[in-house]
C-alpha cells in the first residue's frame, strides 16, 4: 500500500511545481535570479510602505491640528453663549420688572383703555347693522381707530369718541325724513323721500324699506305687511298723533313677512290632490322603510348561515332549504332531489319579493296623481279666464299653483319611491341569486359525494 502512495505523491509535486513555473516570470532562468527578483520585490515593497506611513503620519498631524482648532473654537462659542444667556437672563428680568412696573403705574388708566376700546368695538358694530348708517355712514374712523388701538387713547381721542356715540344717539331717536336713492322690487335705483323712526323702521309712499348692512342700500320689501295702508294715512296725516307699524326688531320681522310662502303653504296650494299625493307617497316610503329592514335582517340571517353550514336554521331562507336537502337526500334520486331543492327556492321567492309590486306601483301613481292636479288647476284657471278675463292675474293665481305644486308633489313622492323600489329589488335578488347558488352547489356536492 505505501509503495503506492509514494508514486502519486511524486506525481502531485511536479502537478504542483508545474503550475506555480506558470507563475514565474520569463526573464527567470534559475534559482538564484528568482532570488534576486523575490529580494528586489520586498524592497519595492518595503519602499512603498515607508511612503504610505508617512503620509498618514502627516495626514495625522493635519488632524490633529484641525482638531485642536475646532475644540478651541468650540469652547469660544460656549463662553460666547453662556454669556449670550446670562444677558437673556438679566434682559428677562429687567423686563419682567418693567412690566410690573407699568402695570402699578398704569392702574385705572389701564382699566379705562379696555372700556374704551370694547365700547368702540360695541357701538361701531351696532352702527354698521342700523339703518342709522343710511344717512351718517355705516364706519366711523375714530371708533375704528380706537377699535384696533394697542394704546392709551388721547383726550382729543375720547372727545371724539364721546361725539360719534351722541351723534348715533341723537339719530336713533329722531322721527324725520330725508331724501335718499333706494332699490325697488325690479333692482332698479330710485331716488324718493325716506321716512323712517329712529333705527327700527323705514318707509315711502310705496311701502316699507329694509336696510342691508353688506350693500349698505334701502331696498323696498317684496311682500309688504298686511296693515300698510296706514303708511298712508301716516304721511297724509295732519295730527299731531299718527299711527305706524314699528318692527321693534329693527327690520328682521319685516324682512321674515317679504319671504316666498313656506313649505305648509305650497303644500296648500296643491289642494286635495296633494294632500293625496303625500299620503300615498309618506306610506310607500314608511312600508318601503319597514321591507328594507325585514330584507336587511333576513340577509344578516342569511349571511350567518353560510358561516354555519352544518347546522341549518328555520329562521332563514337559506337554513329552509337546507333543511329540505337534509330531509330529501337520504330518500329521493338526484332528479327528485333537484326537483326538491327548486320548489323550497321558489317556495321563499314571494317572501323575498314581498312588497315591491306595491312600491312599484306607488312610484307610478304618484307623477300620475300630479298630472292629474295639473290639469284640474289648468281647468280651474281657464274658468276663471272666462268668467273674470285677464286683467287680475291674481283669479288666476289660485288654478296655476294647484297646477304646479301638484307637479313638484308627484315627482318628489315618485323619485324616492323609485329609490326605495331599486334598493328592495336588488337586496331581493341578491339573496335569491345566493339560494340558486347555494342549490346548485349542494346538488354538485351530493353528485360527487356518490361517486
Amino acid at each position: 500500500m505505501k509503495l503506492l502512495l509514494i508514486p502519486f505523491l511524486m506525481s502531485l509535486s511536479f502537478v504542483n511545481f508545474a503550475e506555480e513555473s506558470k507563475n514565474v516570470p520569463d526573464n527567470i532562468s534559475s534559482l538564484q535570479q528568482l532570488l534576486e527578483q523575490v529580494k528586489s520585490d520586498g524592497l519595492k515593497e518595503s519602499n512603498v510602505s515607508l511612503q504610505r506611513e508617512a503620509l498618514f503620519k502627516k495626514s495625522l498631524d493635519s488632524q490633529l491640528k484641525l482638531k485642536n482648532e475646532t475644540r478651541i473654537k468650540l469652547n469660544r462659542i460656549r463662553k460666547e453663549s453662556e454669556r449670550l444667556k446670562k444677558t437673556f437672563d438679566s434682559n428677562e428680568t429687567s423686563l419682567s420688572d418693567l412690566e410690573s412696573e407699568l402695570r402699578k403705574r398704569l392702574g385705572n388708566l389701564g382699566e379705562m383703555f379696555g372700556v374704551v376700546r370694547q365700547i368702540s368695538q360695541d357701538v361701531s358694530s351696532i352702527r354698521y347693522h342700523s339703518l342709522i348708517a343710511n344717512e351718517i355712514g355705516a364706519e366711523s374712523e375714530i371708533l375704528e381707530q380706537l377699535s384696533n388701538s394697542k394704546a392709551l387713547p388721547t383726550i382729543t381721542e375720547l372727545e371724539d369718541m364721546w361725539y360719534e356715540i351722541q351723534l348715533h344717539m341723537t339719530k336713533q331717536g329722531e322721527n324725520k325724513s330725508y331724501k335718499t336713492s333706494f332699490l325697488n322690487l325690479q333692482g332698479v335705483t330710485e331716488e324718493s323721500e325716506i321716512h323712517h323712526i329712529g333705527p327700527f323702521v323705514a318707509f315711502n309712499s310705496k311701502g316699507y324699506l329694509s336696510y342691508e348692512a353688506d350693500s349698505q342700500a334701502l331696498f323696498q320689501l317684496g311682500e309688504q305687511s298686511s296693515n300698510i295702508d296706514i303708511i298712508e294715512s301716516y304721511l297724509n296725516g295732519v295730527d299731531e298723533f299718527n299711527e305706524i307699524t314699528m318692527d321693534l326688531t329693527r327690520g328682521t320681522l319685516l324682512n321674515l313677512n317679504s319671504q316666498s310662502p313656506g313649505l305648509l303653504d305650497r303644500v296648500k296650494q296643491g289642494g286635495t290632490i296633494g294632500y293625496i299625493i303625500i299620503i300615498l307617497a309618506a306610506l310607500g316610503i314608511l312600508y318601503g322603510a319597514y321591507l328594507l329592514f325585514e330584507k336587511v335582517n333576513t340577509q344578516l340571517k342569511i349571511n350567518k348561515q353560510l358561516r354555519d353550514f352544518e347546522k341549518p336554521s328555520e329562521n332563514n331562507p337559506l337554513g329552509r332549504v337546507l333543511l329540505s336537502y337534509n330531509k330529501e337526500s337520504t330518500e329521493s334520486d338526484l332528479e327528485t332531489l333537484e326537483m326538491k331543492l327548486d320548489e323550497a327556492v321558489l317556495r321563499e321567492l314571494p317572501h323575498l319579493e314581498k312588497g315591491l309590486s306595491i312600491i312599484k306601483l306607488l312610484a307610478a301613481v304618484a307623477p300620475l296623481l300630479g298630472l292629474l292636479g295639473t290639469v284640474t288647476g289648468m281647468i280651474a284657471t281657464f274658468q276663471s279666464i272666462t268668467l273674470f278675463g285677464t286683467g287680475d292675474p291674481k283669479l288666476m293665481a289660485g288654478g296655476i299653483s294647484q297646477a304646479l305644486v301638484t307637479t313638484v308633489l308627484g315627482l318628489v313622492g315618485a323619485i324616492p319611491l323609485l329609490f326605495m323600489h331599486n334598493i328592495l329589488n336588488s337586496r331581493s335578488k341578491s339573496m335569491i341569486q345566493i339560494l340558486d347558488q347555494q342549490s346548485a352547489g349542494i346538488v354538485a356536492e351530493h353528485i360527487q359525494k356518490g361517486r
